[in-house]
């Protein structure tokens, strides 16, 4: 099937080394604005010198586009009676394990899989394939 285009989130599978699980972010489709301000941001001119800003880029429209994960794909340490205990945490305001601050919560302990999340959105959403097959025509001869 191709790709569909619909309202629903899109999904994206990532194998987290920290944790050692893998983790499901969701993250709808970039506006066509969006993409081209990412792309203009990657790359600030100062003077001179070009400065690189790819990680910065990655970091906001990361955060801009992701809209949830999978339900206890995170959690929390909550202190209670002296016993830490762990915490799943949700991004969907129906579970029983929702934190309201769910983003700034990924935004500050998991940045690494936002700035992964814009990179496969950003800079790597198709590639071109590559044949096998022997060039013909005009070119071909040439070489």
């Amino acid at each position: 099937m191709g790709r569909v285009f619909s309202d629903e989130p899109n999904k994206l599978t990532i194998q987290d080394n920290v944790s050692n699980s893998k983790i499901v972010l969701f993250y709808r489709t970039p506006l066509p604005s969006e993409m081209a301000a990412y792309h203009n941001e990657t790359v600030r001119r100062k003077g001179k010198k070009l400065e690189v800003r790819v990680a910065q880029a990655r970091l906001k429209y990361g955060e801009k586009i992701l809209v949830g994960f999978r339900d206890g794909d995170f959690a929390r340490a909550v202190k209670e009676n002296e016993e830490v205990k762990t915490v799943p945490m949700a991004s969907d305001p129906n579970s029983p394990n929702y934190c309201q601050d769910w983003k700034d919560q990924v935004m500050k302990n998991a940045s690494d899989l936002v700035m992964l999340l814009a990179g496969h959105v950003f800079d790597s959403s198709a590639e071109v394939e590559e044949t096998d097959e022997p060039e013909t025509g005009e070119d071909a001869e040439k070489n």
